[in-house]
């Protein structure tokens, strides 16, 4: 066999030296490979042993692919040109076998320093789509390889390099990736997501009302909250990626992110409670704690069994998308982001990025917290790498406790709310006593609902128009017995800051027999109870209280159409509900919430007609009585106290059986506010699978 003939050199003894001249075998090798950043940092040069360590440099090495230049550098010997051939090769973490390689040309083979500018760009593959290294894969592994003849002695040497995700920033997405317009409404009165130690509310505005008294009774109000709001509100959450440079900075450079996942998680925030009054809190202890040992994430939202969200899967707090390639104009109605649902973490997603397009450098979800008031969220996202280099998952897991991530960013707290709208503010008159709407607010807002003033002010009666509406309802009565007690030509605007003036008892006999031509022996069977009037008239203290029913009937036919045609609560106002209220056996009315005619399912009224005087005594106020009559348009009925009175309509099944301090009672020897069961029917629980005595709701 032909033997190879070596290549040698001469070494020549120096003057004087004991040295012979030898012959010596010629040799090649990397002296020095890594990548630098110009002025900047560098990469760390590696070799297998025994070759010496070369020193300097750093293996986490990192730069910004695509938009920052580096330099990869390599020194060979090769005095001799016995290199025939060097290949680069790109390795990732997880992959034995290069994703990418490139043969040296013969002039990147001479002895020497090598050099030439780099930014990242390999060709386009199904591992870089983008034509640069990405997030996805890193860290990488660069690997040169000489192949020559004569004495190899460092042919292979090798460096490192990250791409690395310097932060993320979250921020309120596009409203047209919405379809809904109210959705797109919401974001523009959110207008900003909270920032870590903040609280934003997510008002869900919904004008219901009850059009009949039974709906006081059964579940009109869960199941409309839940028609109207579905399976909640739908929010772009978006996370704008920047990249680390070589020194550190963020920058934009979206083409390097890859493929690479993004986790979004959400936790729950515990509601505070301490404010409400002793049974009311322990009530709601009971019930937030339904179901809080097993469900995950562990918390106090809504338990899904109530209609919350706590326990439920991924799909329906960070809905799947199947998002849409990247375009330079999104697509209206349509979100872009492809989201998919975690294995085993159920409750959590991932989503991916758009590395070109209107949303380049950004990736999101759609978040749907509960229709739920009170329900409390903070959500995050992170990075996903999901895997250990063995292969186990460390993100994907069951248990619930934030996960470990050196890249994650967090919103502030997201709290909904219910928004109830008070459409109108009329009054007879100035002379009619004011009130103080943010208590009548407050009553509500530890129910987690806002009664949104959009009124503009207090406005007043015109005269003429109030006569008007007052004279049709008369004139349209099928009660002759009402016409009958109002004189057509008594001014009812002027009368006083009452809403209805009767004639005086004696008047309205007298009337009753010219009306029927009767003689006064024939007023007894004119004025006897009848089916629909239970009360005979014949006596003036049976009369009087007549007046209240009629009173009442009369107004919610006259002011119907002053509703209005916005929807929500209008607040009619007046000093007494009729004229004869404080003689004997009148009876004095605060205010009542009655189902007008036209049962329209947005727009109710509460009228208010207490007159000056009537609270002097006890706890009640104006305030509370206009609280408990919008309670009542809420679906609220009476509560059955104080025991000792009997009230109409109380439903002892719709209330706390500790609540005897229930705002929707007529015990006015202590302050009144809302029972713990009315707090979470306000907040849009399903209450039909609670129980009235608190201590049975929890669940383990």
């Amino acid at each position: 066999m032909a033997r190879i003939p070596l290549k040698a050199s001469v070494a020549l003894a120096a003057p004087g030296g004991r040295n012979r001249n030898r012959l010596r075998p010629s040799s090649h090798g990397i002296a020095d490979f890594r990548l630098r950043s110009p002025g900047g940092p560098q990469s760390r040069c590696h070799h297998p042993a025994p070759a010496p360590v070369v020193t300097g440099g750093d293996d986490g090495f990192h730069f910004a692919p695509g938009v920052e230049p580096i330099e990869l550098t390599w020194r060979l010997l090769n005095t001799s040109g016995l290199v025939r051939s060097g290949t680069l090769e790109l390795f990732t973490r997880h992959r034995k076998a290069p994703l990418w390689s490139r043969t040296l040309g013969p002039e990147q083979l001479l002895q020497g320093e090598h050099r030439f500018q780099w930014d990242g760009r390999v060709p386009s593959c199904e591992a870089f789509p983008n034509g640069v290294v990405t997030v996805e894969h890193s860290p990488y592994k660069l690997k040169l390889t000489l192949q020559g003849e004569g004495l190899a002695q460092s042919p292979v040497a090798w460096t490192y390099f990250h791409v690395l995700v310097a932060g993320m920033d979250l921020e309120l997405g596009d409203a047209r990736v919405l379809a809904k317009q109210r959705d797109r409404d919401l974001i523009r009165a959110l207008r900003h997501l909270p920032a870590p130690g903040e609280t934003a509310q997510i008002r869900l505005a919904g004008n219901l009302f009850k059009t009949k008294p039974s709906e006081m009774a059964d579940n009109t109000d869960h199941q409309l909250h839940q028609k109207h709001w579905g399976s909640g509100p739908e929010l772009p959450l978006f996370a704008r990626v920047w990249l680390k440079d070589s020194r550190g900075n963020r920058v934009d450079a979206p083409a390097a992110l890859g493929r690479v996942r993004f986790l979004w998680d959400w936790e729950d925030e515990t509601e505070a409670i301490e404010h409400h009054a002793p049974s009311a809190r322990a009530f709601l202890s009971s019930a937030l704690d339904r179901h809080r040992a097993t469900s995950r994430p562990k918390g106090d939202n809504a338990h899904r069994d109530v209609g919350g969200k706590r326990g439920a899967p991924s799909s329906t707090v960070f809905p799947k998308q199947a998002g849409y390639a990247p375009r330079a104009e999104p697509r209206d109605g349509a979100f872009p982001f492809r989201v998919t649902a975690c294995t085993r973490r159920k409750w959590a997603a991932y989503s991916q990025a758009w590395t070109t397009g209107a949303f380049a450098g950004r990736t999101g979800v759609v978040f749907q917290p509960s229709r739920i008031a009170g329900d409390a969220w903070r959500v995050t996202v992170q990075l996903a790498y999901d895997r250990r280099r063995d292969g186990s998952v460390v993100l994907d897991m069951e248990d619930d406790a934030p996960l470990p991530a050196a890249v994650r960013a967090s919103t502030g707290i997201f709290e909904s709310w219910r928004e109830v709208h008070i459409s109108r503010r009329l009054r007879k008159d100035a002379a009619v006593s004011g009130f103080s709407l943010p208590t009548v607010q407050g009553h509500f807002e530890r129910a987690f609902l806002r009664l949104e003033d959009r009124t503009g002010g207090v406005s007043e009666w015109n005269a003429r128009d109030y006569n008007a509406r007052i004279a049709a309802a008369v004139g349209t009565s099928r009660h002759w017995e009402l016409r009958a007690a109002i004189d057509p030509t008594v001014d009812q605007y002027a009368a006083g800051g009452h809403a209805i003036t009767f004639r005086a008892h004696a008047e309205f006999l007298t009337e009753v027999k010219r009306v029927k031509h009767a003689e006064d022996v024939d007023l007894a069977r004119w004025l006897a109870p009848t089916r629909e009037r239970r009360m005979p008239l014949l006596e003036a203290r049976d009369y009087h209280r007549q007046c209240k029913d009629w009173a009442k009937q009369l107004l919610t036919e006259a002011l119907d159409s002053a509703l209005g045609t916005e929807p929500g609560i209008a607040l009619f106002q007046f000093s007494g509900l009729y004229n004869w209220e404080t003689t004997v056996d009148g009876i004095r009315v605060n205010g009542f919430a009655s189902e007008f005619p036209s049962r329209q399912r947005d727009r109710c009224a509460v009228i208010q007609c207490a007159a000056e005087g009537n609270y002097r005594n006890g706890f009640n106020t104006l305030e509370q009585t206009l609280a408990h009559e919008i309670g009542h348009q809420l679906f609220l009925p009476h509560a059955p106290f104080p025991v000792s009175r009997t009230i109409g309509g109380a439903i002892a099944k719709r209330h706390d059986v500790d609540g005897k301090d229930c705002l929707m009672g007529y015990d006015f020897t202590a302050e009144r506010r809302f029972c713990g069961l009315c707090l979470l029917r306000l907040r849009g629980w399903n209450t039909h699978v609670l129980d009235c005595d608190g201590a049975r709701n929890a669940r383990p």
